[in-house]
């Protein structure tokens, strides 16, 4: 209103309207600048600072939003982590089964190999030992059969001797 009143005087003094013409203007100016609108220095920082609160608002949910998400994601992980190390130790036990099976199989195997190794040397020790036995009796025979012989001819060379020495 002080503006207003100030108006009103400048226009009667200066302009020498007529009071209630002055009046009339005044405030149809006065009208004039708050339909404009316009933008004062505090009305800019009050604006300027909502929108610094709207910021940090913001700002802030975005943080809460990002900390539970993060939250979520190493949850996530951990599950991850979890269910890979159930499955790394199923592997792991599935595999030792496996070895286990294999090395029952091959020792199993090697089992039979060695019986039958075991067997076939038995009957190659045998049939060497029938063998050598045979050769024995033969060479037995052949050292009596050279004895005999040498007896005999040394009988016949005495007796051959004796008729010839008469």
């Amino acid at each position: 209103m002080a503006i207003h009143a100030e108006a009103v005087e400048i226009l009667v003094r200066k302009s020498r309207f007529e009071p209630e013409v002055a009046l009339g203007v005044a405030e149809a100016i006065e009208v004039s600048i708050n339909l404009a609108q316009l933008v004062t220095v505090p009305v800019l920082d009050a604006r300027v600072h909502e929108l610094k609160t709207e910021i940090q608002a913001l700002r802030l949910e975005f943080k809460t939003e990002l900390a539970a998400g993060l939250g979520d994601l190493r949850t996530e992980m951990q599950k991850l982590n979890a269910d890979r190390s159930s499955e790394i130790q199923k592997v792991n036990a599935n595999l030792s089964t496996e070895m286990q099976k294999l090395n029952a199989d091959r020792s199993s195997e090697i089992q039979k190999v060695n019986v039958n190794l075991s067997t076939e040397i038995q009957k190659l020790n045998a049939n060497l030992s029938a063998e050598i036995q045979k050769v024995n009796a033969n060479l037995m025979r052949w050292v009596l059969l050279t004895m005999l012989g040498s007896t005999a001819l040394s009988m016949a060379a005495r007796a051959l001797m004796g008729m010839l020495s008469n």
